[in-house]
C-alpha cells in the first residue's frame, strides 16, 4: 500500500470512528438523550436563513480560490486543505449566524455539556498541531505533512464560534435580553 492510499484509508477509518463518537456525544449532550436537536418553528426559519448565508459564503470562498488557481499564484497549501477550509468557513458562517440570531441552542441541548465537548475537541485538535510544530513538518513541502492544517482550521472555527457566542452573551447581558 503506497503512502497516499494508506493516508486515505486512515482518514476514512478516522472519519467513521469520529462519526460514531459524534452520535455518542450527542446522546450525552442533549438533555433528553436524543441524537437529534429539537427546534421550534422560529428557530427552524432562522436556521434556514443561516444555511443560505453559509452556502453563499462557501460559493464566495470557492470563487476566490478558483481565481487564485487561474492566476497561477495559488496558495501555499495543498488543494485538499483549501477545499476543507472552504467547507469549514461555510459551516462557521452558519454557526455564527445562528448564534447571533439566538437560535444556536435547541430546546433539548445542554450548553454546559456541549462546552465540555468543545474543550475536549479543542485539546484533541491541538495535539497534532503541537506535534507538527515540534518536528518541523508543518512547513514541509510534502502534502502529507499538511494534514495538521485540518486541525488548525478546526481550531480557528472553534475560536470564532466561541468568540461570537461570548459577544452574543455579553450583548444579551448589556441589553438585559434573554439567552437562548
Amino acid at each position: 500500500m503506497d503512502r497516499g492510499t494508506g493516508m486515505a484509508f486512515g482518514m476514512a477509518v478516522g472519519l467513521m470512528a469520529g462519526l460514531i463518537l459524534v452520535v455518542i456525544l450527542l446522546k450525552f449532550a442533549n438533555r433528553d438523550k436524543k441524537i437529534r436537536t429539537e427546534y421550534d418553528e422560529r428557530q427552524k426559519n432562522i436556521r434556514n436563513k443561516g444555511y443560505v448565508v453559509g452556502f453563499y459564503s462557501l460559493v464566495a470562498v470557492l470563487a476566490v480560490e478558483s481565481l487564485w488557481a487561474v492566476t497561477g499564484i495559488g496558495f501555499p497549501l495543498p488543494d485538499f486543505v483549501m477545499y476543507f477550509a472552504a467547507i469549514i468557513i461555510g459551516v462557521t458562517v452558519v454557526c455564527a449566524y445562528s448564534i447571533w440570531n439566538g437560535v444556536y441552542w435547541g430546546m433539548n441541548n445542554d450548553p454546559r455539556r456541549y462546552a465540555v465537548i468543545w474543550v475536549v475537541a479543542l485539546a484533541l485538535n491541538a495535539f497534532p498541531v503541537i506535534h507538527a510544530v515540534r518536528n518541523g513538518s508543518l512547513t514541509s513541502a510534502d502534502p502529507y505533512d499538511a494534514l495538521p492544517w485540518y486541525n488548525i482550521i478546526v481550531i480557528a472555527m472553534f475560536v470564532i464560534i466561541g468568540a461570537v457566542a461570548l459577544i452574543r452573551k455579553l450583548a444579551d447581558r448589556a441589553t438585559g435580553g434573554e439567552e437562548d
